[in-house]
């Protein structure tokens, strides 16, 4: 009897200490990893100096144990594909145009909505209203989490015409980003063809797009200067704005641990005050100095065009919007609460 207590007692023990062993390695494994994040813009795009901002101050916050590589320029995954890739934990963080997802969770097509956003520093207020609140939840329900709020300002380029209101759209081959842009844009008249930003270039050169819309940076970055003769730049109004946001996968963000999280978290903070929007006010400005250089014809959208623009959107992509997505016609109004 006495060696059968002995015995017991020595497997009680050992079954402590591997339960103590295991937990120390699971926590270990936790401590040091490193993350790969993953995007389609061009190495040295703002987009991907944000990117490389957050990680290494993550990095140094957590003593090294939180490391990151970097795969700009789609090397590793599609830009679409990066959603579900993070959904299913196989890509930890990506620089995502949310509206990429809209095919997946509708409701996010209010990131990409033609007039919803005045300017990039309003649009950075949506992080702390009750639209970018909803929005969070809706991503975290999902599998992603939004980390930092990046807000672009875009305009409208062309090879055979200056695009200044919606009746200058009829009969162009227009790449539009975004679901309700290409709506908006097909009822006034353009034939739409849908590609991510990274593959504009080449359509432009071979006649498969004559116009398009996007973001100033990448106006830029793609060099798209060489292949257009008009834009419709940012400079004072806009139509285009779009959330192109630093995200996790909630598998991702479950591994860490919360003084991890905290770092992030606190990154975050800090380039949401100190860094993204003076970062992102002067693509407008760079992108004017490069078209000016290759000699490309540069409109600024006025008041009225405006107007104009914003009349016609709430017939078409917003009445659209508010129709066929669930809660579409609450975010709108939430939406227009954030300008306010």
């Amino acid at each position: 009897m006495k060696s059968k207590r002995i015995l017991f007692h020595s497997f009680i023990i050992s079954a402590v200490a591997f339960s103590i062993i295991t937990v120390k390695a699971e926590t270990s494994q936790a401590r040091s990893m490193t993350l790969k994040v993953s995007h389609q813009f061009a190495a040295g795009d703002v987009r991907d100096k944000m990117a490389r901002v957050f990680g290494e101050m993550v990095t140094e916050r957590t003593n090294g144990e939180i490391k990151f590589r970097h795969y700009p320029a789609k090397s590793l995954y599609k830009p679409k594909a990066q959603w579900d890739a993070m959904r299913k934990g196989a890509l930890d963080m990506s620089v995502f145009p949310l509206d990429y997802a809209s095919g997946k969770v509708p409701q996010l097509s209010i990131t990409l909505m033609p007039c919803s956003v005045a300017n990039i520093k309003q649009g950075l207020t949506w992080r702390n209203k009750p639209i970018g609140k909803k929005i969070d939840a809706l991503m975290e329900t999902a599998g992603v989490r939004n980390l930092v709020w990046a807000w672009f300002d875009g305009g409208i380029g062309s090879k055979i015409r200056q695009i200044k209101v919606p009746a200058d759209v009829k009969g162009t081959k227009l790449r539009a980003a975004g679901k309700k842009f290409e709506f908006m844009m097909r009822k006034a008249g353009a034939s739409i063809t849908s590609m991510p930003s990274s593959e504009t270039y080449h359509a432009l050169s071979t006649g498969v797009l004559d116009t398009m819309m996007t973001s100033s940076a990448s106006f830029v970055s793609y060099r798209l200067y060489e292949v257009l003769k008009y834009i419709n730049a940012p400079r004072d109004f806009s139509i285009w704005y779009m959330a192109e946001n630093l995200v996790i996968s909630e598998k991702t963000w479950n591994r860490l641990t919360p003084d991890q999280q905290k770092a992030f978290l606190e990154v975050a903070e800090w380039m949401h005050k100190n860094w993204i929007y003076p970062n992102f006010k002067t693509l407008v400005d760079k992108l004017i100095t490069a078209y000016t250089k290759a000699g490309v014809s540069i409109h600024y959208m006025t008041k009225a065009e405006f107007d104009t623009w914003m009349d016609f959107a709430k017939k078409t992509a917003w009445k659209n919007y508010a129709q066929t997505v669930p809660g579409g016609q609450e975010l709108l109004d939430l939406a227009a609460d954030a300008m306010k």
